[in-house]
C-alpha cells in the first residue's frame, strides 16, 4: 500500500471524529459517489417497482430495494477508497470496477447477513483486503473488536435519518396540501391505504423511500469506511509509517552531497575510537569483582524462555466479576448542619406549593377545555330535560327532508339564536342544490371537500356562492366563528336559498 499518495491525514482518532471524516470525504467527493450510485441503482430501482406493479403487491417494491441496499454500498466504497489514495473514478469506471471485487461478501450481505449492523464495517475489510477466509476470519475478530458497538450505533442512526427524512417527504405532499385543491389521484391513493393500498401509493412509497436511502446510505458506506482506516491506523500505527517515509524522502531530498559527506565522516579514522576498539569488552565480573553463577545463568535462560512465549506479547483486556465486600460494621457518619439550612427549608417548601398550585390549575383548565369541547351543558344553567328535548327537535330536523323556504327556515333559526344548526341548514340546502344542477345525488359519506369539488363543475357565480357557503360553515362547525348578521343575510339573498324560496 502506498501511503506516501494517501490524501487524508492519517492519525488516531476516536469514532465520532472518524464519522466526521467519512461526512468530509463524502461532501469532497459528492459528485463521483452520486452519480455513480444513481447510475447503478436507478435501473434495479425500476425493475423492483414495476415488479411490484405487475404483481399487484404494492409493498414488494420497497421491500426489494431495502433488501438490495448492500449491493449497492458497493458505489461508494469503490469511489471512496479510490478517492483516498487518487483520484475519484467516474461512474463508467465505477461501474466497470465491480467486477475487480469478489462477490461472496456481497451475497453473503444480501442473504443471510442482511441485518448485520457492521455491514459497512465488514465491506472494506472483505473488499479491499481480499485475504482468504480462515484469515478474514481473524481479521475480523481483531478489527471489530473496540469499535463494534460505534458501527451498530451508526447503522441504527442512519436507520433512523432514513425514516424521518422519508416521513417528512410524504407528509409534505400529504399534509400541505389542502384537499380541495389535492388531485383526484392522489387523494384517492392516500384516503384507500387504510382500506386498500392501491399500485400508484406503492410506487409512491417506494421512490420516497428510494431518495431518502440515497441521501443517507452513501453517509453509511463513508463513515463505515472512515472507521475502518481509523483502524488500520490504530493497529498497524500507519501515522509513524508515513511520518518516517516522509522523514527519509526529506532526506533524499537534501541531495546525496550531503549523506556523501556524512558517510565519510563515519569513516573516518580516529585514535579515540581504535583506542575504544582495542579496549576489552566489560563483563559483569569485572563490575561487581564476583563471577556469574550458575544459578543466574539459569534464571537468564528462563526469563528468555518466559518472553518467548506468545501470551506474553501485546495487550489484553480481562474483564471478571467480582464480588462486593460489604463492611459488617458501617462506619458512622457525622452529619453536619449545613449554612442557612432553615432558609433552604423555607424556599423548598414555598416551591413545592407553587409546584402544586400549577398542577392543580392545569387540571382545571384541561377539563374545562374538554368541558367546553364536548359541549357538555353547563350546570344549574339548563335541565336534564331541556337539554334531551332540544338534542331531540335537532335530531327530528336533521333527518327532516329540506323545507320549501329555505331562506325563511334559516333565518328563523338564525334570529332564534340557534346560528350553527342555521348555517348546517343551508350548507343542507346548498349540497343538494349543487346536486340538484348537476343532476347527481348527494351520498351518505359526502364532505366539505365534496361539494367544493362538485360546484366546479357549475358557472362562475353559483360555484363562488357555493364557495362562500362551504366555508361559512365550516368556520363555524371547526373554529366556532360566525359571519356577521349583514354577511348572513347576503348568504340568503341569492342562490340557493332565495332560489328554492321561490320555488
Amino acid at each position: 500500500m502506498e501511503l506516501e499518495r494517501i490524501t487524508v491525514a492519517l492519525r488516531p482518532r476516536t469514532a465520532r471524529e472518524a464519522v466526521d471524516l467519512g461526512a468530509a470525504m463524502l461532501r469532497a467527493h459528492a459528485r463521483a459517489v452520486w452519480s455513480a450510485w444513481f447510475a447503478c441503482s436507478l435501473p434495479v430501482v425500476a425493475v423492483c417497482i414495476a415488479a411490484g406493479w405487475l404483481l399487484q403487491w404494492p409493498w414488494l417494491a420497497t421491500l426489494l430495494i431495502w433488501w438490495l441496499l448492500p449491493l449497492f454500498d458497493r458505489v461508494p466504497l469503490y469511489v471512496l477508497s479510490r478517492a483516498v489514495f487518487e483520484r475519484a473514478p467516474r461512474w463508467r469506471e465505477t461501474l466497470r470496477g465491480q467486477r475487480q471485487w469478489p462477490w461472496g461478501g456481497t451475497i453473503a450481505a444480501v442473504t443471510w447477513r442482511r441485518i448485520d449492523s457492521h455491514r459497512t464495517l465488514r465491506f472494506p475489510m472483505e473488499l479491499l483486503e481480499g485475504l482468504p477466509s480462515r484469515q478474514r476470519r481473524e481479521r475480523w475478530r481483531v478489527l471489530r473488536r473496540p469499535i463494534g458497538t460505534d458501527a451498530s450505533a451508526l447503522a441504527f442512526g442512519c436507520l433512523e435519518l432514513s425514516v424521518v427524512l422519508f416521513v417528512g417527504m410524504f407528509l409534505c405532499v400529504a399534509l400541505f396540501i389542502p384537499p380541495e385543491l389535492m388531485p383526484d389521484w392522489l387523494r384517492g391513493s392516500i384516503g384507500g391505504v387504510a382500506r386498500r393500498t392501491p399500485e400508484v401509493t406503492g410506487a409512491l412509497i417506494a421512490a420516497t423511500a428510494y431518495v431518502a436511502w440515497s441521501a443517507i446510505e452513501p453517509l453509511h458506506v463513508a463513515a463505515g469506511f472512515a472507521l475502518y482506516l481509523n483502524r488500520r491506523t490504530q493497529l498497524e500505527a500507519w501515522d509513524v509509517d508515513l511520518a518516517f517515509r516522509r522523514l527519509r524522502d526529506h532526506w533524499l531530498a537534501a541531495g546525496r552531497g550531503a549523506a556523501l559527506l556524512l558517510a565519510l565522516a563515519c569513516l573516518w579514522p580516529h585514535g579515540a575510537w581504535a583506542q575504544k576498539a582495542e579496549e576489552p569488552p566489560v563483563q559483569i565480573e569485572h563490575v561487581f569483582d564476583q563471577p556469574v553463577s550458575a544459578q543466574d545463568q539459569r534464571f537468564a535462560e528462563a526469563s528468555a524462555e518466559a518472553f518467548r512465549d506468545p501470551r506474553f506479547g501485546g495487550e489484553r483486556k480481562e474483564h471478571r466479576w467480582v464480588p462486593r465486600e460489604w463492611s459488617v460494621k458501617p462506619k458512622p457518619v457525622k452529619i453536619e448542619r449545613m449554612p442557612f439550612e432553615g432558609f433552604g427549608n423555607a424556599v423548598a417548601i414555598g416551591v413545592k406549593g407553587l409546584v402544586a398550585l400549577v398542577l392543580i390549575a392545569l387540571v382545571v383548565a384541561v377539563a374545562i377545555f374538554l368541558l367546553r369541547r364536548a359541549r357538555l351543558p353547563a350546570v344549574g344553567v339548563r335541565s336534564r330535560h331541556e337539554a334531551t328535548l332540544e338534542t331531540h327537535l335537532e335530531t327530528i330536523e336533521a333527518e327532516a327532508h329540506l323545507p320549501d323556504d329555505l331562506a325563511a327556515a334559516t333565518r328563523r333559526l338564525w334570529q332564534g339564536g340557534r346560528r350553527r344548526e342555521a348555517l348546517a341548514l343551508l350548507y343542507r340546502g346548498c349540497a343538494e342544490a349543487v346536486a340538484e344542477a348537476l343532476q347527481t345525488s348527494v351520498p351518505a359519506d359526502a364532505t366539505e371537500a365534496d361539494c367544493l369539488r362538485s360546484a366546479r363543475r357549475l358557472e362562475e357565480s353559483r360555484r363562488r356562492r357555493a364557495e362562500t357557503i362551504v366555508r361559512a360553515w365550516q368556520y363555524a362547525a371547526y373554529a366556532d366563528r360566525y359571519p356577521r348578521d349583514e354577511d348572513f343575510e347576503q348568504l340568503l339573498a341569492g342562490w340557493p336559498a332565495a332560489a328554492r324560496g321561490a320555488a
